[in-house]
């Protein structure tokens, strides 16, 4: 745990138990109140990917490994550079906090945008299979969430140093696939399940 040892939550006074809902067993609520809280104040850490081999601790390099007992976080690109941004929410409210992706990146990437027709709106549990230089990358659409917080449906791939995606195969959820290729990168693109032809979306400012 990384709680400080000089600093404690604050709690409540614990309530009367109900005992009509069944509410017997009161130790675990009481024992935050007979001695140190081990949830609060927990600095939280930020890892970052070397090479697929090793992580990196940069929390404080980011200023992410603030003190606010933090509880959920959405991924998503909110100044729409299409790198992964982090939006932090914490335990008892305050202000949620943006931290913007900034690490200097010299790889390409692109963002897929999948519209179902008869397939459900958001493609959920479609397959994207993109071929680039020579690599494969393989990225599922779900809704990603966690605890009291969830990111957009969309698909983000690293391509590397690879200036063009070579070929592009999405396998939708009704098993249908359509394959494109020589798609852009640096670029968001929206595909429609049964277009023939994908769509380059304009860029947009975070100003």
């Amino acid at each position: 745990m990384s709680q400080p040892l000089d600093r404690s939550c604050k709690i409540e006074p614990l309530g009367k138990i109900d005992s009509a809902a069944g509410e017997f067993w009161t130790d675990t609520f009481e024992m935050p109140q007979k001695g140190d809280n081990l949830s609060a104040y927990e600095t939280n850490c930020l890892f970052l990917n070397v090479d697929g081999t090793r992580f990196l601790d940069a929390s404080f390099a980011s200023n992410a490994n603030i003190d606010s007992d933090s509880r959920s976080v959405m991924v998503g690109d909110f100044n729409g550079d299409r790198a992964p941004d982090l939006l932090v929410g914490s335990v008892g409210g305050g202000p949620l906090r943006l931290f913007l992706n900034e690490f200097p990146e010299g790889n390409h990437r692109v963002e897929i945008r999948l519209r179902g027709v008869e397939s459900n709106r958001s493609a959920i549990g479609a397959r994207a299979v993109a071929e680039a230089s020579g690599q494969t990358i393989v990225r599922d659409l779900f809704a990603p969430n966690g605890f009291m917080g969830q990111g957009p449906a969309r698909l983000n791939l690293g391509v590397g140093t690879a200036d063009r995606i070579d070929k592009l195969t999405i396998r939708w959820p009704t098993g249908k696939q359509q394959v494109f290729k020589d798609l852009p990168v640096d670029c968001a693109i929206q595909i429609v399940e049964g277009a023939e032809e994908f769509e380059v979306l304009a860029p947009v400012s975070s100003e």
